[in-house]
């Protein structure tokens, strides 16, 4: 049984069926999110040890601030496709207890539709820099990090986020239409 966004916030009943498309889409966009997750435990571990060091040897690690600075950056975008996909994103229960499950299917639509513009608004803004940071390369200075190596994984993570706002558009287009994800 795999999760999915349910616009009547409903877990209770039969799992809705999806194509087996969505299986692998829906698994490529928790991976990446995991991959997300072992960045930030890769620098809480070089954090801590750059801590001790400090402290035992008064030797932190050179360019520990540039290597959370850049890698925190390039984590927190891909938790995004994976929280739009889950519904995990912030919402308004106290708002939305009253609502039906057609308004609450509405709500879905309209926020991912939202979502969806932020994708491709940063999307395009995103490549853009990218592009303007290839031309003109610059690096941090104690490690000599390129600044353009943080792009590529924010603009796939950007489009994974425009894939899962699309999904979760056509689970509140059909909970407006008192469809579920079976009848695809």
């Amino acid at each position: 049984m795999t999760f999915v966004h349910r616009p009547d916030g409903g877990g209770a009943g039969a799992p809705r069926r999806r194509p087996s498309w969505f299986g692998l889409f829906r698994g490529i966009i928790r991976a990446w999110a995991l991959a997300g997750g072992i960045i930030i435990l890769v620098l809480v571990l070089i954090t801590a040890a750059s801590a001790v060091s400090n402290l035992l040897f008064n030797a932190p690690f050179a360019g520990e601030y540039e290597l959370a600075k850049h890698f925190v950056g390039i984590a927190i975008f891909t938790f995004l496709p994976y929280c739009q996909l889950t519904g995990a994103n912030v919402t308004v229960d106290i708002f939305t207890t009253g609502f039906g499950p057609r308004a609450k299917a509405a709500m879905l639509l309209v926020s991912s539709l939202l979502a969806a513009t932020f994708a491709i608004l940063l999307l395009h803004q995103m490549s853009l820099g990218f592009g303007d940071y290839l031309r003109y390369p610059e690096e941090t200075a104690v490690l000599h990090l390129r600044l353009w190596t943080a792009f590529p994984p924010i603009l796939v993570s950007l489009a994974l986020l425009l894939a899962a706002a699309a999904a979760t558009a056509l689970d509140g287009w059909r909970g407006l239409r008192g469809r579920d994800s079976s009848s695809a």
